[in-house]
């Protein structure tokens, strides 16, 4: 299922000249802007020379800036550029609609539910020490703040989905809609 929902939003986002890969370093940046090459690739799942080519492509489109650390002279953090902006707009956008041909004939009770189960799924795997790729998706903040509101109701991300005895640093949030 994942797979076909990536090759959509590959399909569709084509006329951008962008890879796959290229397009997650953007998106994450985009919601953790200033963090450095290591945390990034880490972040990721990707080894930090793959991540090094990425960013030296991305770099020379105009998309980000690699700015000294104040803080350690040797390292650098990574910075959108405005000229990506209209870029992570359609990015957006193509997302959205993906999700939306994904979900589509799916009514709201449904997705919740679906999105709910998944959740556990995650949750289940977690606690048993499998930790997802952030790769996979952006984390559940960024996803939130990036999807449209319409699809899933506001209260669900406040639904728990997690044992009652789970601590509340360990029970996942639940995202309304994912970004792929």
């Amino acid at each position: 299922m994942a797979r076909l929902v990536r090759r959509a939003f590959d399909h569709r986002a084509q006329s951008c000249s962008l890879t796959r890969a290229q397009w997650q370093v953007l998106a994450y940046l985009f919601h953790n802007e200033g963090s450095n090459q290591a945390s990034v690739a880490e972040a990721l799942d990707v080894e930090p020379i793959t991540l090094s080519r990425h960013i030296d492509r991305l770099e020379a489109l105009g998309y980000v800036a690699r700015v000294p650390d104040p803080a350690d002279r040797r390292a650098r953090r990574l910075h959108l550029t405005e000229s990506v902006r209209p870029l992570l707009d359609e990015m957006k956008i193509i997302g959205n609609e993906v999700i939306d041909t994904a979900l589509e004939g799916i009514t709201e009770a449904e997705a919740e539910t679906l999105i709910c189960l998944l959740s556990r799924i995650r949750y289940n795997m977690a606690s048993r020490g499998v930790e997802p790729a952030a790769a996979d998706a952006m984390n559940e903040d960024a996803v939130k703040d990036m999807a449209p509101k319409n699809l899933v109701s506001k209260n669900l991300a406040s639904k728990s989905v997690a044992p009652k005895t789970a601590t509340p640093k360990t029970i996942p949030k639940v995202p309304q809609k994912a970004l792929i």
